[in-house]
């Protein structure tokens, strides 16, 4: 069973492969390669590494919130190797995937900037019950000053920026130091056992709030 792992939704661009075997490979992009630069990597560690796509049965995204541009080249990606390749496409929402990235107990809140200069943020809480990470609410919106008001574990993908006020910023835990893919796999995994695939001809990325570009 082969796997191709991809996270685009920040600026920290991952991608990953596991094979028949289990064993699980991965690469982080420098913070210099966007997501334009993916597909090249992704077809330089197939060659290098002596692996074949056409073992590649499913393909895992990164499906949002997040990073506008980086979704939508992953999600092209995506849907191109399925529709040839004839994989099955897996997406997992980012907020997941972060959640999943530091196991606790309690309440867990994690964190993905939606606009930097007002502090405002997608989340959502989760809690882990038998191993296994559980959604209690809703995909959300808002402000740190509205988010941050107990003792949950509030975690963020990306350094933690000097624009959050300091009382904010001793609240929040930076994980962007941990892979991503690793926590993609395990994700990936329970979803293939409960069947829960998505139709790439039809799979748009996930997003909190109507983009609007600027005129």
């Amino acid at each position: 069973m082969g796997i191709l792992y991809i996270d685009s939704s920040s600026r920290i661009i991952e991608f990953g492969y596991s094979d028949h075997e289990g064993s699980l490979l991965k690469q982080r992009l420098d913070i210099e390669n966007n997501a334009d630069t993916l597909m090249y990597f992704i077809s330089v560690f197939f060659r290098q590494n002596k692996f074949s796509t056409d073992n590649i049965n499913y393909v895992s995204i990164s499906n949002g919130p997040g990073s506008f541009t980086g979704l939508r080249i992953s999600s092209a990606i995506a849907k191109a190797i399925c529709y040839s390749l004839q994989s099955t496409l897996i997406e997992l929402s980012s907020l997941d995937i972060i959640a999943n990235k530091k196991k606790s107990t309690g309440r867990i809140i994690p964190l993905i900037f939606s606009n930097t200069r007002t502090n405002e943020f997608f989340y959502s809480e989760y809690v882990f019950e038998n191993e296994n990470l559980i959604r209690i609410s809703d995909h959300k919106t808002g402000l740190l000053e509205n988010i941050i008001n107990d003792n949950a574990l509030y975690l963020i993908n990306e350094k933690i920026s000097e624009n959050i006020p300091e009382v904010f910023r001793n609240r929040i835990t930076d994980v962007s130091q941990l892979s991503n893919i690793d926590s993609m796999h395990e994700l990936t995994i329970k979803q293939i056992d409960r069947n829960e695939f998505s139709d790439y001809r039809t799979s748009e990325p996930f997003y909190l709030k109507e983009f609007v570009p600027n005129n």
